[in-house]
């Protein structure tokens, strides 16, 4: 279900996410959510695009905690971090422009 998601854990999440040199996309999942595929679609065109400039990522928030740490308690969500800052998030099943519209500010497009 989320091939090409990279797991990143509550003790990883700072190394890999905020401190990393690449803008990263962080999905909140809950397994038994029947939504995770369809925010794991919307993202996967990207993936496919920008996957050697962004890392996506995904955390089941069944096994860790620093989600409620962004305040985030609807599942699925994504946020998108660059230079250790939030630079976006969907707390909700986006359309696709608003997912682009993310993807494009991480790399500096828009």
């Amino acid at each position: 279900m989320l091939e090409g998601f990279q797991e990143v854990s509550d003790k990883d999440f700072y190394e890999k996410v905020m401190a990393s040199e690449s803008p990263a996309v962080v999905l909140f999942v809950d397994p038994n959510s029947p939504d995770t595929q369809k925010f794991v679609d919307l993202l996967k065109p990207y993936m496919e695009q920008y996957g050697d400039r962004i890392k996506f990522y995904y955390m089941d928030v069944t096994k860790n905690t620093s989600f409620e740490d962004f305040g985030v308690f609807n599942f699925p969500s994504a946020m998108y971090f660059r230079d250790t800052m939030e630079l976006d998030r969907h707390d909700f099943i986006p359309p696709p422009e608003m997912v682009e519209q993310a993807i494009k500010r991480l790399l500096r497009l828009a």
